[in-house]
């Protein structure tokens, strides 16, 4: 039933795994043909099992789509050197440029590569860093089809050890990106300095939004977070970003555009204001992707990064 339903939604190009901040680009009045069909699915799918309903809607959750790189991505990548880390029974490969003694991981987000930070590298390089760049799983070039905020942790704990031998000394990450880092940052890695770009706060908030994308109402929220927990053997709670902020020190820096459709500046303001000694810089025009192109985004991060 979930592949049949997937395979109607990828045929009608309906985005309903794009990341799950980004409902606040929808007119409710002129929804997309595809997501008024998956709507109608959903309401009858209800009728008939709701664990059934919850369980198609977890499914599509953690399915992202990918991406083509433009041109600029392919050139970068091809000037770094291509490293395959093996993260459980799935190959994730990664690029990295440089051989400075200190290292930084650049940490993409939902529905992202690793490539996609690309504009970081020459100035983290310039700055004697080694850089590594990576695609999480169900991402890029790394295998795999299936993809949440633990197998994102997971694979940024794998990646690092492999290639840092343990905790990076920073880190520049994107959206999601940030909370997956920020799990890790909590389990020990006391000496990473983080520069984040558009940091959600709020994981069932996300689940929420989502859900009302998708199924036309947020009712389905406490089957969704059961069968999550039971997928992934861990509890939500101990994903709530709000409560983990709290306890983190890092030198911290938060970049977020005040146009940012994706995740509110709401989001990186609260992380901003409830990280001891976080400092933030608010941007116009930016949005969620186009501020990791913004030469003077990324010279805050590099600055901020690369002091030792």
């Amino acid at each position: 039933m979930c592949d049949t339903v997937w395979l109607a939604v990828s045929l009608v190009g309906m985005p309903v795994t794009a990341h799950p901040a980004s409902q606040r680009g929808f007119d409710a009045s002129a929804l997309p043909v595809g997501l008024r069909a998956v709507r109608t699915v959903f309401r009858g799918l209800r009728l008939v099992s709701r664990r059934s309903a919850a369980r198609l809607a977890g499914n599509l959750f953690v399915r992202p789509r990918r991406h083509e790189p433009p041109a600029r991505e392919r050139e970068l990548a091809e000037r770094g050197e291509l490293r395959v880390v093996r993260h459980k029974d799935k190959d994730i490969v990664c690029r990295v440029w440089g051989a400075g003694k200190r290292t930084c991981v650049l940490v993409h987000g939902w529905e992202g590569r690793g490539t996609q930070l690309g504009a970081f590298v020459d100035p983290l390089l310039e700055e004697g860093l080694r850089v590594i760049a990576f695609d999480h799983v169900g991402h890029g070039e790394s295998d795999g089809r299936a993809c949440a905020l633990p197998t994102m942790r997971d694979t940024l704990r794998t990646v690092s050890a492999e290639l840092c031998g343990g905790a990076p000394d920073a880190v520049v990450a994107h959206s999601m990106g940030s909370f997956a880092t920020s799990l890790l940052l909590a389990e020990g890695w006391r000496g990473t300095r983080v520069a984040y770009v558009s940091p959600p706060d709020d994981l069932l908030v996300y689940f929420g939004r989502y859900l009302d994308l998708v199924t036309g109402g947020d009712d389905l929220l406490p089957d969704l977070v059961r069968l999550m927990e039971e997928r992934f053997g861990e509890r939500v709670e101990d994903f709530e970003f709000r409560r983990l902020v709290e306890t983190l020190d890092q030198p911290l820096l938060v970049v977020h555009s005040r146009d940012d459709l994706d995740v509110p500046i709401e989001a990186g303001r609260f992380v901003a204001e409830h990280w001891s000694g976080a400092r933030m810089v608010e941007v116009d025009g930016l949005g969620h992707r186009r501020i990791l192109r913004d030469p003077g985004v990324v010279r805050a991060a590099v600055d901020h990064v690369a002091r030792s």
